[in-house]
């Protein structure tokens, strides 16, 4: 046994040793008498695997999953939200801006229609100025 505890030391320290080796050393090293250092250094890795292990499995880090999860949810209708918004502000400004120019249109017709009919009055304010209808034929009357 202690032979091979010192073969497995000595290819463990030259970074040779597979894990199933490591584990019969750690194995083979609780069991025995001495190697006091030896016992101390693996029981050390252990107990820190042990640890690790234990760190690893904190549950605050699901908690912190599901509030990440959460909060891409809730950025994902922000942006929707703000798009949809925007979108909305910009339809109608466009829709406002095509009614203005509707009513300038409507304005200009209807400019064009009462200058059409302001001219054709003109002729009846030259009538107005008539005493009777002979004058204006140059009609004598006796």
């Amino acid at each position: 046994m202690r032979n091979r505890i010192e073969e497995l030391l000595k290819r463990y320290w030259e970074g040779e040793t597979s894990l199933g080796e490591e584990r019969e050393l750690r194995d083979l090293l609780a069991k025995s008498d001495g190697y006091d250092a030896e016992k101390s250094f693996f029981l050390g890795i252990s107990d820190f695997s042990a640890m690790m292990e234990i760190s690893l499995e904190n549950p605050s880090k699901k908690s912190k999953g599901l509030v990440s999860f959460w909060g891409r949810i809730a950025a994902g209708i922000v942006v929707f939200l703000i798009a949809g918004i925007s979108i909305y502000t910009q339809h109608r400004n466009r829709a406002e801006k095509e009614a203005y120019e509707q009513v300038l249109q409507a304005f200009v017709l209807i400019q064009e229609n009462m200058q059409k009919g302001t001219g054709n009055l003109e002729v009846l304010q030259d009538l107005q100025y008539l005493n009777t209808p002979n004058e204006l034929f140059d009609i004598e009357t006796k």
